[in-house]
C-alpha cells in the first residue's frame, strides 16, 4: 500500500527542473538557456552574496524581462539548484587516482577549492542542498565506485564517504565563517585577529592557570597555511579509516 500511495505522490509531483530540461521546449528565446541563467547568477553569487541572486536582478544580467526568465524556471529556488549542480561539477575529478584513499583525498581537496570559491554555498537553504541533481549523483558515483572496487558493503562505504565529507564541509565552512568574521573588523588574517586580542590574551595567561597554552602562545609558530592545516586533519581521518580492520589494506 505504502509503495503505491509512494508511487501516485510521484506521479502527481510538479517535474523537477531536470525532468523538464529533457523535454523539448517551445520556441526558446535565441541566446537564452538554463546553462545561460546559471552562468549569470553564478556571477552575481559570487560577487554579491547568495541573497543578491533575485528574477529582477537576473533579468539585468540577462538583459532580458524578469517574465521572460519565468518561461525557464519557477522561481529563486529553481535558479539556485541550477547554480549548485554547475558549483558541484567543478569538484569532479577529471583524472581519478588509483586507489580508494587518493580519490577520496582529491575529492575532500578539490571540495575545499571550489567551495572557497563560491562561499555563499555556505547559505544555501536546506530544501536545496539536500535535493539531488545530476553533478551530485555523478561525485556520489565517483566516491562510491572507489571504495565498492574493495567489495564493501554498500552501508560501511556511506559511511566512510561521509565521515570524510562531512570532514571537508565543517572545515571549509568554519574556514569560510572566521574569514566573514574578520572582515568587519578590518583583519585579513587570523594573525590579525590574535594580534588585536594579544594583550588581553597575555594577561589572562600571565596568571599559571594554563601553562602549557601559555608557552604555544608565546613561542608557537604562526599557523597560517590554511589549507596545510585542513590537509593535516584529512590525513589523520584517512590513516584512521585505512587502519580499521574492516578496510582492505590494497586497493
Amino acid at each position: 500500500m505504502k509503495a503505491k500511495q509512494a508511487d501516485s505522490a510521484a506521479a502527481t509531483a510538479p517535474l523537477s527542473v531536470w525532468e523538464r530540461m529533457a523535454q523539448p521546449t517551445p520556441a526558446p528565446r535565441p541566446g537564452l538557456t538554463l546553462g545561460r541563467i546559471a552562468e549569470v547568477a553564478l556571477g552575481i553569487a559570487d560577487a554579491d552574496g547568495l541573497a543578491a541572486v533575485s528574477m529582477r536582478r537576473l533579468a539585468e544580467g540577462l538583459g532580458v524581462s524578469a517574465m521572460t526568465c519565468y518561461r525557464y524556471v519557477t522561481g529563486k529556488d529553481e535558479i539556485i539548484e541550477l547554480m549548485l549542480d554547475d558549483v558541484r561539477r567543478e569538484m569532479l575529478l577529471d583524472d581519478l587516482p588509483g586507489d580508494w584513499r587518493g580519490v577520496l583525498r582529491a575529492s575532500a581537496l578539490r571540495f575545499r577549492e571550489v567551495v572557497l570559491r563560491h562561499p555563499w554555498m555556505t547559505d544555501v537553504p536546506g530544501r536545496i542542498l539536500f535535493a539531488p541533481t545530476p553533478a551530485y549523483l555523478a561525485l556520489s558515483e565517483q566516491l562510491f565506485a572507489a571504495l565498492h572496487r574493495l567489495g564493501l558493503d554498500l552501508d560501511r562505504i556511506a559511511d566512510v564517504t561521509g565521515a570524510v565529507t562531512a570532514y571537508a564541509r565543517a572545515g571549509t565552512h568554519d574556514e569560510i565563517t572566521r574569514t566573514r568574521l574578520r572582515t568587519p573588523e578590518g583583519w585579513s588574517s587570523s594573525q590579525d585577529a590574535r594580534d588585536a586580542n594579544r594583550e588581553r590574551l597575555i594577561r589572562l595567561l600571565d596568571n599559571g592557570d594554563y601553562p602549557v597554552y601559555r608557552k604555544f602562545v608565546r613561542e608557537g609558530a604562526p599557523q597560517g597555511d590554511e589549507r596545510a592545516r585542513f590537509e593535516f586533519g584529512l590525513d589523520c581521518l584517512l590513516d584512521g579509516i585505512s587502519a580499521r580492520p574492516d578496510i582492505p589494506a590494497a586497493g
